[in-house]
């Protein structure tokens, strides 16, 4: 088996909004089967029970498949998320049968609402949480950088099949642009190894280059924001040191790709960052994080985003104070990520982005993924290691550590057990801010600006309110 490392270019990676899926897509065996009751709905409106649904030593509710959560006890309401099979949530409180539910309606913690079909009382506790750290774990990293193997599929005229028979036959169908695949399988046909994809299909696996995804993270702050080296032409080089902060000043030394450094001071003409008593570095050869104030609506610990866009750097926030940085690579030319301010949407444990426009391309599973606004998301990019530098369709690539890490850590939480989470104007998401030299002050999109003018006006009307015991003009 080829291996292909994470260095090489590929030409695929997240498309622009007009190229993804209209719907995220999710690989089979995370969310199928998923249970939605049809049964018809009565007339009369349901009442919620204040009372538990189960007594006496049941501790937990376990899902016999996995399930959409509903927002209220009904088919139709809006999801909330998505739980997988097997885990085990607390039961809240029952509803009455009814809405699209033979039996009663159960809510669960911390939110959502099921089916009773879907589930089964438990003596065992509930699924429990991990532990969120965005500092340097005390042991070694245990976890897969991503979860599964995948390839890119390489070559003229290959072919998909959907079974053995096919495969054995030859009647597949050639896939149109650049393929990533997720394997879960290998199949033997008639001498022949295949992968089968996350996707069901069967691809030769002659014809499959294996992917080695970046182990490149971030750093958790704790003061000074920090510095990384990206030479200026060729990233892959170091950059040079030099004695004075001048283009012809004698090279003192030189510093390996994606060094972290501190800048101590710029020089006059902001072309030389000084790094130490002895060395300066030409600005241009580094990607330098820098403190942005919280745009309208954010609170004193609320856990937001900030990408600057020129110096594709991603920091994370909460309220003021910032916590976690590292690099992204954002749209490249024609596929430019947009200025904007927004809010997580939803957040997929993993989701499958295509392309059926002119520049076609299917990436399956791609891990840890926060849609943002429309088709645009912040997402691991599994399949390229040249973060600091534009590469996408239009999406914000993340390493996938600081995927995983900031998946985990970002609003609206992911429960236990559960592969995909929908925020609202009643459980948001953190924010996104998205800004360049071009556009220093984004405006807001989505379900962001509705939660910023409404404390906005909520602001304006307490400023209004009479104080108490105050007197009015002219009394």
């Amino acid at each position: 088996m080829r291996t292909l490392s994470a260095v090489l270019v590929l030409v695929f990676g997240c498309a622009n909004a007009q190229s993804h899926a209209t719907e995220p897509l999710a690989p089979p065996e995370t969310l199928a089967p998923v249970l939605v009751p049809t049964q018809p709905s009565p007339a009369s409106p349901v009442a919620a029970s204040p009372d538990a649904p189960y007594g006496g030593t049941l501790r937990s509710v376990e899902f016999l498949a996995t399930t959409v959560l509903r927002k209220e006890p009904r088919s139709d309401a809006a999801r909330v998320g998505i739980i997988r099979k097997g885990t085990r949530a607390r039961a809240v409180r029952a509803a009455p049968a009814g809405d699209g539910c033979a039996e009663r309606w159960i809510q669960i913690a911390p939110r959502g609402w099921t089916c009773e079909t879907a589930v089964d009382p438990s003596f065992d506790e509930p699924t429990a949480a991990g532990p969120v750290s965005l500092s340097e774990p005390d042991e070694p990293d245990l976890e897969p950088v991503v979860p599964g193997v995948y390839g890119v599929v390489r070559g003229a005229d290959v072919q998909a099949y959907e079974t053995r028979a096919d495969a054995a036959a030859g009647a597949g169908r050639v896939l149109s642009g650049p393929h990533a695949v997720r394997a879960i399988g290998v199949v033997d046909v008639d001498g022949v190894r295949y992968w089968r994809t996350s996707q069901g299909k069967l691809i030769a696996a002659s014809s499959i280059v294996q992917i080695s995804p970046s182990t490149f993270r971030g750093i958790a702050l704790d003061g000074e924001l920090p510095a990384w080296v990206r030479t200026r032409g060729d990233p892959r080089k170091p950059a040079r040191t030099r004695a004075t902060p001048d283009p012809g000043g004698e090279v003192v030394g030189a510093l390996a790709p994606r060094t972290i450094v501190t800048i101590l001071a710029e020089s006059d003409d902001g072309r030389f960052a000084r790094i130490n008593d002895a060395e300066w570095v030409a600005r241009a050869d580094l990607r330098v994080a820098a403190l942005a104030t919280p745009p309208p609506g954010v609170g004193p610990d609320d856990r937001w985003f900030d990408i600057d866009l020129d110096d594709q750097i991603l920091i994370a926030y909460e309220g003021e104070r910032p916590v976690y940085a590292t690099l992204v690579s954002t749209g490249k030319w024609r596929h430019e990520t947009p200025a904007i301010i927004a809010r997580v949407a939803s957040k997929l444990e993993r989701a499958h982005m295509i392309s059926e426009n002119d520049e076609p391309y299917s990436v399956a599973d791609v891990p840890w993924t926060m849609y943002y606004d429309g088709n645009f998301a912040l997402h691991t990019s599994y399949w390229h290691d040249g973060f600091g530098g534009p590469r996408s369709h239009g999406c914000i690539n993340l390493a996938p550590r600081d995927a995983r890490l900031l998946f985990r850590w970002s609003s609206p939480d992911v429960p236990p057990g559960w592969t995909a989470v929908y925020a609202d104007e009643d459980t948001p998401g953190s924010l996104v801010r998205i800004h360049s030299r071009k556009v220093p002050d984004p405006a807001f999109r989505g379900y962001a600006r509705t939660l910023r003018d409404r404390g906005a006006a909520i602001a304006s009307a307490g400023s209004r309110r009479p104080r108490i015991g105050a007197s009015k003009a002219g009394q």
